[in-house]
């Protein structure tokens, strides 16, 4: 025993001798205050002591942060009478026109009301509210009174869209975007629209000339015929009547063949309502004939446009 005592002796002071400098190389390496040290492939972590520590490599992704920046952006708020419905609305440009998810305005104002979309069509009944859009159509319906929507009602991700100007106006509301923030403020101003009131003569006969004219075009060719019609109307070279106008010798094809007494339908009695309204497609225009058909108008007057299966002229 006595014999291996220096041995042992002499291996725990080795031992107690290497444990001392690994303790001291350690606290030399983490001493001061730890920087970032930009590399190819990251950052490595260097000491303010200028001895880089190369045991771990902290790859920072350049586009994480690019993300971050992403999700801590905001879109434009939404508001309708100060409560935001951004988080359940779309506001979307179609053909230069901003349009809105109809459901949440709907919803915003009119809290107790009915409102149900299936298949395309949004409807909506509650106190002073009836409402009805359907997608694809040119028109929606607020209290039996229509409106133009001329880049069509839209349908997008679930939601049924509408301009927002015509949209908002149709329910008594004004509609304001925030030229610093972006936000659409919507507040209610006064009563929605009311049913439209016509002469029933004139929309007897604008909707069956309409019909009898354009019953296989768009509302947007019902609608510029119809706009030919009271065009006559108002110029001095013309009856001063719808139906006069209409009657008229040698005007309108349907009244020598008697197309013009049958019965319109639900869309040219539409058209013929938006054009009372004041709606109007071919501005100034006085005549039309269809786009197959070379007639006087081609060799007399100035062409405008093309609607449909029209030309117009003015």
């Amino acid at each position: 025993m006595r014999k291996h005592l220096p041995s042992a002796i002499i291996l725990f002071v080795l031992l107690l001798a290497l444990c001392f400098h690994a303790f001291a190389a350690d606290n030399k390496s983490y001493s001061g205050t730890s920087t970032l040290a930009p590399t190819r492939s990251g950052y490595l972590f260097s000491s303010t002591l200028g001895i880089p520590y190369t045991a771990y490599a902290d790859v920072i992704d350049p586009v994480t942060t690019g993300n971050v920046a992403a999700e801590l952006r905001t879109t434009p708020d939404i508001t309708v009478n100060g409560t935001s419905i951004a988080h359940k609305a779309i506001l979307s440009t179609i053909d230069g026109v901003s349009y809105l998810s109809a459901a949440p305005v709907l919803t915003a104002l009119f809290p107790q009301a009915d409102i149900t979309l299936e298949e395309g069509r949004l409807t909506a009944s509650g106190e002073n509210l009836r409402f009805e859009a359907i997608a694809g159509e040119a028109y929606f319906m607020v209290n039996d009174r229509y409106f133009y929507a001329p880049s069509l009602v839209a349908e997008q991700d679930g939601h049924l869209l509408l301009p927002v100007q015509s949209f908002t106006k149709a329910l008594g509301c004004t509609a304001v975007t925030d030229q610093e923030t972006g936000e659409l403020i919507i507040r209610l101003v006064g009563p929605a629209a009311t049913a439209g009131t016509y002469n029933e003569e004139d929309l007897y006969w604008l909707s069956r000339a309409i019909y009898s004219e354009s019953g296989n075009q768009p509302m947007k060719g019902r609608i510029a015929v119809g706009t030919v019609i009271l065009n006559r109307v108002a110029n001095e070279a013309f009856p001063n009547t719808i139906k006069e106008v209409v009657f008229a010798p040698g005007q309108f094809s349907p009244v020598a063949n008697g197309t013009i007494y049958l019965e319109p339908d639900q869309r040219s009695v539409i058209a013929a309502k938006l054009c009372l309204d004041g709606v109007r497609e071919a501005k100034d225009c006085l005549y039309f004939n269809v786009t197959t058909m070379y007639s006087w108008a081609d060799r007399s007057r100035t062409y405008f446009c093309t609607i449909g299966g029209h030309n117009f002229y003015l």
